[in-house]
């Protein structure tokens, strides 16, 4: 076999190389999982100096990769696409097969969510979905702040039916059988969350919403209780709303933040708890992930400031 006489057929092992490849090198970024959630075909483009690949490539042909996946592993393909690109130079052993990658096509395949995905990948597109939620939950917090109806003397439910009827208006539906939809606090009979909503189809987002003029420790931890270890067998991305009226709005949430830190959330943490970005002068957001049962999901807690 000459110098450059090549086989031009990919390599047995090319899948398990790229793998390996990806596991090794980019183990922290979900690459791997997401490449093994997709599926792939390649188009021979012939001379590969022609097709626009330029150095030492004598009598090697080019390659194009279309790769086809659901839309969180897609996302994550294109984040780190000249990761992959490199992984499958090494699988295709450019040397003995006398191929060589020009491109990368990643696609999204209408439907393929509903596809099974690793673990990694099914965390990063429920977060997706809850950023999401939480973004709508801020623009309604906006509302809620300014809306000087809405006092600290209105009833906690009066605020849960404004957040509710909003989310409605935003395209989201309320899961009418939450009434069952876990146990009470003594874990005797199934409760009612706040609220459940859901998406396209899919459930969402499980709210929990209450009054606080200080950190009232057990009227939190209830509170916290009831969403998270309670009413939530699924493990739905949790949104923790305290409606807040205080003077020192930064110095409660300081406060706020010091409890939440070190309370006992009965679950494995995967993520401890982190404050965020203030969206606006009036809202606070902080993040965690649990883990129930092996099943990771997130959690956010948000504070508005209501007027006096």
């Amino acid at each position: 076999m000459g110098q450059y006489d090549y086989s031009y057929s990919i390599p047995d092992d090319f899948e398990r190389r790229v793998r390996q490849i990806l596991r090794q090198l980019f183990r922290n970024s979900g690459l791997a999982e997401a490449f093994e959630s997709c599926t792939y075909e390649y188009e021979d483009l012939g001379n590969a100096y022609y097709a626009g690949i330029r150095g030492d490539n004598w009598n090697m042909k080019a390659l194009d990769f279309t790769i086809e996946g659901p839309e969180g592993c897609i996302e994550i393909i294109e984040k780190h696409i000249d990761d992959l690109k490199y992984a499958i130079s090494i699988g295709l052993n450019s040397k003995v097969s006398g191929f060589q990658v020009r491109k990368i096509i990643p696609l999204t395949v209408d439907g393929a969510d509903e596809l099974p995905l690793t673990n990694e990948v099914r965390l990063k597109t429920d977060i997706k979905t809850a950023r999401s939620v939480l973004t709508d939950l801020v623009s309604i917090g906006e509302r809620l702040c300014l809306n000087s109806t809405y006092s600290y003397e209105r009833p906690e439910d009066s605020m849960n039916d404004f957040l509710r009827d909003v989310l409605s208006l935003m395209g989201y539906t309320e899961v009418k059988d939450q009434a069952r939809h876990g146990l009470s606090s003594k874990g005797e009979n199934a409760g009612e969350v706040d609220i459940l909503v859901s998406k396209s189809g899919k459930e969402v987002a499980l709210i929990e919403g209450l009054k606080l003029n200080s950190v009232h420790s057990s009227y939190i931890d209830s509170h916290i209780d009831k969403a998270i270890c309670n009413y939530n067998a699924l493990g739905t991305a949790t949104f923790i709303v305290a409606y807040v009226s205080v003077s020192d709005f930064e110095g409660f949430w300081d406060r706020y933040m010091a409890h939440l830190r070190g309370y006992d959330f009965g679950l494995e943490v995967k993520k401890t708890l982190s404050v965020e970005a203030d969206p606006n002068a009036a809202t606070r957001i902080a993040s965690a992930i649990l883990s129930r049962d092996g099943y990771d999901f997130p959690v956010y807690f948000l504070a508005y400031k209501l007027g006096k």
